[in-house]
């Protein structure tokens, strides 16, 4: 017995080993991920300024960044099911960190929309990758865990936009931000390599293009409304706060930077609140927070007040996506990635839709009133979950099965 018991007791200290291995590589993925393009970001206003380029303009520049990313989304399960998820990842985190030094160095509209493609298609892939990994991992340990790795990359966005604004207030230094930042992700990327998870390569031929069906469907319309205004404040809190207060350059992060700090904050705490209260009350409750506080960001009277507005909008933004993708991937059966891939490629076609969007709409009217608009989509959202009786809880980790090879690592 107490043989047994000893032999109990290493092997589950082994394997509490093993997955803070996989854990550590997976967070290091997030980060560098988080990191990169909250860098790229912080550039915008300056970028805008710099190229003489107009809101619309900007828009289509983004919306290159988005098609970019939405390509290479659809097309990421049929990819990750021929060489698997793991390689899949550090291939395109190292791309991604090499593809940011190009908008920095854009001279013209055009060099920066081929730029933003590139980065775009490297993001995309990498962010199905690195999910898929976190989606495989939480069945792995069976627990809710889903809301802490995308708090790891609000983390590390609210770094990298900190980082950024240190930068533009020095501005004989500004060239050296991007170069910086794509180091640091690839080493974190080389960091993770012996870490994640070896999953299998597919034995059935997958299609190339993936749509999400049924359950899934809504699921992944539910993120592309989420995403469509986390896309909208990332890239045009800075802008806003320029035009309609006149801040100083150094302070156009500070919207992103408050929403991205209120959201790391938020996905920390989404984990024991979707054990405590459920992930229908989380999301909903969730939705309704950030639909109100993303209409006062967008009319407040002074930059102070839209800036606040803004990080309480990431609290209440923080765990939409997280729970939604993670009622998704326990759908999924043994297929997590194909179907994390559709769903998340269809709700990144908000962030697709979103910039070019809002600078549409505020080239008719005003941005102010184009960022109102994008609090109703977070209201359909609340009212959506309300009414979703397949938002009920499962079992977390149901179908998921701890991935073969992983021991030969």
């Amino acid at each position: 017995m107490g043989t047994n018991g000893l032999h109990n007791l290493k092997r589950n200290f082994f394997d509490l080993d093993k997955h803070r291995s996989i854990r550590v590589a997976t967070v290091a993925l997030f980060v560098a991920n988080g990191l990169g393009m909250s860098s790229w970001i912080a550039h915008i206003p300056l970028l805008k300024e710099r190229l003489e380029l107009n809101d619309q303009m900007l828009g289509l520049a983004l919306l290159c960044a988005g098609m970019g990313a939405l390509g290479t989304m659809w097309i990421s399960g049929w990819i990750m099911s021929r060489f698997g998820s793991r390689k899949i990842a550090i291939l395109s985190g190292t791309f991604l960190s090499l593809s940011l030094i190009g908008p920095g160095i854009a001279t013209s509209f055009w060099s920066l929309a081929i730029s933003l493609l590139l980065l775009g298609a490297c993001n995309g892939l990498m962010d199905i990758a690195m999910n898929s990994q976190a989606a495989s991992y939480e069945g792995l340990v069976r627990k809710p865990v889903m809301s802490s790795f995308h708090a790891f990359w609000s983390l590390s966005c609210w770094c990298g936009s900190l980082c950024g604004s240190v930068f533009l207030a020095a501005p004989a230094w500004t060239w050296a931000h991007l170069p910086l930042i794509a180091l640091v992700g690839l080493s974190l990327t080389l960091f993770a390599r012996r870490g994640l998870l070896r999953t299998e390569p597919g034995i059935n031929s997958a299609p190339v293009l993936s749509f999400p069906r049924g359950i899934l469907a809504v699921f992944g319309l539910l993120c592309l409304l989420v995403m469509m205004t986390e896309g909208a404040v990332a890239d045009w809190a800075g802008v806003h706060l320029r035009t309609s207060y006149h801040v100083s350059e150094y302070m156009t992060v500070f919207g992103y930077n408050a929403f991205a700090l209120f959201m790391t904050i938020g996905r920390f705490a989404g984990d024991p609140l979707a054990r405590s209260f459920g992930h229908k009350t989380v999301i909903v409750g969730s939705a309704v927070v950030s639909g109100i506080c993303m209409g006062i960001a967008a009319l407040a009277p002074t930059a102070w007040i839209s800036i606040g507005a803004f990080g309480l909008a990431g609290f209440g933004i923080a765990n939409l996506v997280p729970l939604l993708f993670s009622l998704a991937a326990k759908r999924a059966g043994g297929g997590i990635e194909q179907a994390t891939s559709s769903v998340f490629a269809t709700g990144y076609f908000g962030f697709l839709i979103g910039p070019p969007l809002v600078g549409f709409i505020s080239s008719r009217t005003t941005l102010p009133f184009a960022l109102v608009s994008l609090a109703c989509g977070l209201f359909v959202v609340a009212s959506t979950v309300l009414r979703l009786n397949g938002a009920r809880e499962e079992e977390p980790g149901a179908g998921i099965q701890e991935p073969e090879g992983q021991g030969s690592r």
